[in-house]
């Protein structure tokens, strides 16, 4: 067994503590083997801003990997060596390479195709994508070799024991809502002459909410669920301390939807062939003397 824990969007200035308050619980309570922050170091990304973050995770990130996001790509800078780059997240990480964090930098691929990489971790393989500058312009912006890149983490390793991590989703409910964008890259979760889904869910923020939705097949995945057997589950979880948006666009959730609370994703591999996920509620102001209680509807199993 090897728990997981996902927070998104709210680390950086001028989001309080409701971070720490999550990430101190899962250190203190959840026996956690991996810690994902979903992205976003608010405001711009900042170097003065990650080291806000550093001390909201009590200085430890030892634990921690992150998906950019938006936020984080809002300073970059451009050189021949590094193309295009979030400077303040690449110099961040570049403190802390492994085994000081779990986010590596693979100084031989040039843009956000600098951050992906994979976890292997109890038969399951945990996928981290780049999708914050999805502004420019649609994932890969361009870069085939992350498409290939993709593919061969998708079936270098054999079943469906596999998640794919990014700050944007393909379907939202929220400000922002779905993100078109993304179309080849949930295209790719599929096997390209079976049309048979290669991962078992994808997990993301970006939208300060929480949706779960069931199935979704490669073709129009907005339209609705699909057999688990010719689909790929949807998560969103953006609740991780920057406040709750207003003004709703986007597929509805079937499974659950909530833009109430702050909350972690809690992914329980237990193995190769087995999973559980269900969403943790720390309630609208967190209380860190109290136990979160489980969201309701939000518990899936999987079992392969």
């Amino acid at each position: 067994m090897a728990l997981v824990y996902w927070t998104s969007d709210g680390g950086g200035s001028g989001v309080g503590d409701i971070s720490s308050v999550l990430v101190r619980w899962i250190r203190t309570n959840g026996n956690p083997a991996l810690i994902v922050n979903g992205g976003d170091i608010y405001d711009r990304g900042k170097p003065t801003e990650f080291d806000e973050f550093l001390n909201q995770m009590d200085g430890d990130v030892s634990m921690i990997c992150e998906t950019s996001g938006n936020h984080d790509w809002k300073t970059r800078e451009r050189s021949v060596a590094t193309g295009e780059i979030p400077i303040g997240y690449e110099r961040f990480w570049a403190r802390f390479p492994p085994p000081l964090s779990r986010q590596p930098i693979d100084a031989t691929r040039k843009g956000g195709a600098r951050y992906e990489h994979y976890i292997d971790l109890n038969g399951w393989r945990l996928i981290f994508l780049d999708t914050g500058p999805l502004e420019f312009g649609p994932w890969p912006l361009g870069d085939q070799s992350r498409v290939d890149w993709l593919r061969t983490a998708l079936t270098s390793a054999p079943g469906r024991a596999k998640i794919v991590l990014a700050h944007h989703s393909r379907l939202s409910r929220g400000r922002h809502g779905d993100n078109d964008e993304l179309d080849e890259l949930w295209r790719t979760l599929f096997d390209p002459v079976t049309g048979a889904p290669l991962a078992a869910f994808t997990l993301a923020g970006h939208d300060h909410s929480v949706s779960l939705y069931g199935p979704r097949p490669k073709d129009n995945p907005a339209s609705g669920t699909v057999p688990f057997e010719r689909g790929i589950h949807v998560f969103v979880n953006g609740a991780g301390g920057s406040g709750h948006y207003t003004g709703w666009r986007g597929t509805q959730p079937d499974l659950h939807f909530d833009d109430d609370n702050y909350c972690v994703t809690r992914i329980n591999l237990i193995d190769a062939r087995t999973a559980d996920v269900d969403v943790l509620n720390f309630g609208a102001v967190p209380r860190p003397t109290t136990q979160p209680t489980v969201l309701p509807n939000s518990t899936l199993r999987f079992r392969f």
